[in-house]
């Protein structure tokens, strides 16, 4: 894994662990493993794909996706 993947794969873990603390979305391991592996990450998809691996909707859970959201541009950008 190159320097660069490392460092996001760091970073997305921290945020998992965050989000894990914080909002109590302590998602599977191997949902967590997939997601920190991602080449790209885009905050809505991010967000939805933390909502489903809590078995949740995402179409539903407008308030959970924003704080999800809020977070990674806190994070992010």
């Amino acid at each position: 894994m190159d320097k660069t993947k490392l460092t996001m794969y760091h970073a997305v873990e921290y945020l998992l662990k965050d989000l894990c603390v914080e909002l109590g979305f302590c998602i599977p391991l191997g949902d967590s493993e997939r997601i920190k592996e991602q080449d790209y990450l885009e905050v809505d998809s991010f967000a939805c794909e933390i909502l489903i691996a809590e078995g949740m909707s995402p179409e539903y859970e407008v308030q959970w996706r924003k704080r999800v959201c809020n977070r990674f541009i806190e994070k992010f950008g």
